[in-house]
């Protein structure tokens, strides 16, 4: 299912059997004293390459680079332009769809990338393509309800007990629970209501949320395996999807004429 552990005729195997192309979009930046900046990215793989193995699907290679201008003053952030990943996004559909992919399903892991993932799906109208392309933008939302059962921190957000939890169950090794020493400090600009470009530094000061102190790996079994069932099941679905492609013809047909 690993794009890049495949033979050329697997691919081609691949693509007369239909199947779909799931690109893992992560990060790569501080997540607190105590987890890797991989993190994003070491996740999603994870939890995308455990759905293409309930729902069959081609696992692309995880984008590590991302957008994460707002971590920059911590060492261990990368971020590229949103420039640079909007261009990296469409040349890498573009060329997934040329060894014959014609839905591409991006599964984003970092909320940085959020708004900039949406302006990309929009971006894509602007000429006809010979693919579709599909989101999970926010999988993460699906874990509401259960989060709020097994969590027993009142602060959700980054490196949090959540995100340390699926962090213990898929790579424990790599993460330094000792580091972290008390609950996360929470900040603000004090200007409800009010966007600056600091919001985020101003609120996270620690680079970590709530009390990660609290995490399982217990806990990150069962998140972990919500998401999964998530993307799974947004694979199936997506395989079966017939509206989107019609809409997608009747759009280019009145749009422009093709």
């Amino acid at each position: 299912m690993l794009w890049e552990s495949l033979l050329s005729p697997d691919i081609k195997e691949a693509v007369d059997k239909k199947l779909i192309a799931v690109l893992p979009i992560g990060s790569v930046e501080i997540h607190g004293p105590h987890m890797p900046t991989g993190t994003d990215s070491l996740t999603i793989r994870e939890i995308v390459i455990k759905a293409a193995e309930k729902e069959p699907a081609i696992v692309l290679p995880t984008l590590y680079y991302a957008y994460v201008p707002e971590n920059k003053h911590f060492p261990g952030t990368i971020s590229l332009s949103a420039r640079t990943i909007l261009a990296m996004i469409e040349e890498i559909c573009e060329e997934v769809s040329r060894n014959g992919f014609k839905k591409i399903l991006i599964v984003n892991g970092h909320g940085g990338n959020s708004d900039l993932l949406r302006v990309f799906l929009k971006e894509s109208l602007h000429k006809k393509r010979d693919y579709v392309i599909y989101a999970l933008i926010e999988p993460w939302l699906s874990l509401r309800e259960v989060a709020e059962k097994i969590c027993e921190s009142k602060t959700i957000g980054h490196a949090c007990e959540l995100e340390t939890s699926m962090g213990l169950f898929l790579f424990e090794n790599l993460i330094k629970m000792e580091n972290v020493k008390r609950e996360a400090r929470a900040g603000s600009t004090n200007l409800d209501g009010i966007e600056t470009p600091v919001n985020w530094q101003a609120y996270a000061i620690d680079l970590y949320t709530g009390d990660p102190r609290l995490a399982t790996k217990e806990k990150g079994k069962i998140l972990i395996e919500k998401l999964v069932d998530f993307v799974a099941e947004a694979i199936r679905r997506i395989k079966q999807d017939e509206k989107v492609p019609r809409i997608l013809d009747d759009f280019y047909k009145r749009a422009y004429g093709q």
